[in-house]
């Protein structure tokens, strides 16, 4: 049976790069926002969609259009509610579906998902979940590096959930405030451990 590693994070906190890392060592790695965009090209999706927020949101070819889905969805808590209510429980099958599907050539499959938080029992379907944490003042620095102004990188903090969410779900926590070097010998360390010193 391949090991499943779930990983969870803010925005710019390093979560992309701990997958990658993962990848580079022979993981099978699913990202839960392309699974997203999967899965509103789904047919039951795109129905479900139309009763809930209307026809206006598909151009012409009859696809989802996400800048007009977005306008929508994201202008109050129950409108966001009522889109989560549609897109979370495809979002998780399909995910646990490509993870199986990479399990059977891989040893170790990891999904990194930020909405992994505690607001449900999805983590326990892993058997490592790895929360990568950063302080605000660093996530801004890097969204700025991005090339985000500072005051859209604290706006966009301001919407993320709270790090103790993700902390308290993690069975690994990982702090990355410093260089990329520093948080590849972090992983490093953590990754022996975890094979036991071995290439899985």
């Amino acid at each position: 049976m391949a090991k499943r590693i779930f990983i969870t994070g803010g925005i710019g906190s390093g979560k992309s790069t701990l997958l990658e890392f993962l990848r580079s060592h022979g993981a099978g790695t699913v990202e839960a926002d392309k699974v997203g965009h999967e899965v509103l090209t789904f047919d039951d999706t795109k129905a479900e969609l139309s009763e809930k927020f209307g026809t206006d949101i598909f151009d012409e070819a009859g696809n989802v259009m996400r800048p007009a889905l977005a306008a929508k969805a994201f202008v109050s808590p129950e409108a966001t509610a009522l889109l989560d209510s549609v897109t979370l429980k495809r979002v998780y099958a399909e995910s646990l579906r490509q993870l199986d599907e990479l399990a059977k050539t891989h040893d170790v499959v990891a999904l990194e998902m930020a909405i992994l938080d505690g607001r449900d029992d999805f983590y326990k379907n892993a058997d490592v979940v790895i929360a990568v944490v950063t302080s605000p003042e660093v996530r801004i620095q890097r969204l700025v590096e991005r090339g985000l102004t500072e005051e859209d990188a604290r706006n966009r903090l301001k919407n993320q959930v709270p790090d103790e969410r993700r902390e308290a779900i993690a069975d690994v926590v990982f702090v990355n405030d410093g260089t990329i070097d520093e948080f590849q010998q972090t992983i490093d360390q953590w990754w022996e451990s975890f094979t036991g010193g071995e290439e899985r």
